[in-house]
């Protein structure tokens, strides 16, 4: 699934305030967050729930995980597929339909392994709502453009939770 701005050319549009929303949540998140964690403490209980090596084991995974989703979707989206009429449906995505959001949100969770604030872990849910009605907008664009193709994609990919299953 190629999703482009405005100013390229490409299949299917990303929701009119896409880039508002995702600059806003993201400068929300990391304030909540940096707030919480370093100066408040005023949702930080959760940090003694977990030693600091499995936290920062996961915090690395997650920002790991996270980096690549968004670097193989970007990369997939507006360099190889730019001016693709297809659907884009190898490599990210065909684990998820919206590795580029799931991408983000798994990088973010990484803080949140790190030094998990409750707040800034509502924040991430908030988050996660927003990119799920952004990513349904775009979908509803796609089935316009694709019809039949892109319902079989969803029947066939999931939207967010990727199946590690082998292929029948």
């Amino acid at each position: 699934m190629a999703k482009v701005s405005k100013r390229r050319t490409g299949l299917g549009s990303e929701h009119p305030y896409c880039d508002g929303i995702q600059n806003a949540m993201i400068i929300l998140f990391l304030v909540v967050w940096g707030v919480d964690s370093a100066i408040m403490n005023y949702s930080v209980l959760p940090v003694g729930l977990a030693p600091l090596p499995l936290r920062i084991f996961l915090s690395v995974l997650s920002l790991g995980i996270g980096g690549r989703l968004v670097a193989r979707s970007h990369n997939l989206v507006l360099h190889e597929a730019e001016h693709q009429t297809k659907l884009t449906d190898s490599d990210v995505y065909s684990l998820v339909r919206h590795p580029m959001y799931l991408g983000t949100l798994v990088f973010f969770l990484g803080f949140f392994f790190a030094i998990p604030s409750l707040l800034s872990l509502g924040i991430l849910i908030l988050f996660f709502i927003l990119y799920d009605k952004m990513a349904t907008y775009e979908e509803n664009d796609l089935i316009r453009i694709l019809g039949e193709e892109y319902v079989a994609y969803q029947k066939r990919v999931p939207k967010w939770f990727p199946r590690f299953r082998g292929k029948s």
